[in-house]
């Protein structure tokens, strides 16, 4: 039994995206669409986190919940630095590479005011994505306890980030 034919295939529809580098507007809704894509992800995977009574997972099933929220972060910050006028190179700069703290406040040194508690909860994802630790290496007792806050909070966290890379008539 072979391959039907082409012609025979359902259609499926494809989205082609033809990358301009150097137009940073752009770019930043790439970033933008990618991120909401992981956010909506961790949004169905939240429905389904059995938490404690301080709304702490219960279960490392909750992993990947962790992992979609930190890669949703990264790409809403960045598309919100470029916006702001970074470039896609200066995002490859070894400091800013799935660094959430760089990142963070490289965005506040822009002028925009981002809320305490979101600026916690980045801060304290930061490590843990730099490391991959949630890809990796979660389960390894290193000392290092793995940080998983209320999935609530994270999603209050990534609705911030969001407004964030919106456009804006005032300039940041």
């Amino acid at each position: 039994m072979g391959r039907p034919p082409l012609n025979d295939m359902p259609s499926v529809a494809h989205i082609i995206i033809r990358p301009k580098m150097h137009d940073s507007i752009y770019m930043a809704s790439i970033y933008r669409l990618t991120g909401v894509n992981f956010w909506q992800s961790a949004k169905h995977l939240s429905e389904k986190i059995e938490v404690d009574d301080r709304g702490i997972p219960t279960k490392l099933t909750a992993l990947p919940f962790y992992f979609l929220v930190s890669h949703a972060t990264e790409l809403l910050l960045k598309s919100a630095l470029l916006k702001r006028g970074f470039s896609e190179q200066e995002l490859r700069e070894f400091d800013y590479r799935h660094n959430l703290d760089k990142l963070l406040t490289a965005l506040m040194a822009k002028g925009v005011t981002v809320t305490p508690e979101t600026t916690s909860l980045v801060r304290q994802l930061s490590e843990q994505h730099q490391t991959h630790a949630l890809r990796y290496s979660a389960l390894v007792d290193d000392g290092k306890p793995t940080y998983l806050p209320p999935p609530g909070l994270l999603l209050e966290m990534l609705e911030e980030l969001l407004l964030l890379t919106r456009i804006s008539t005032q300039g940041i």
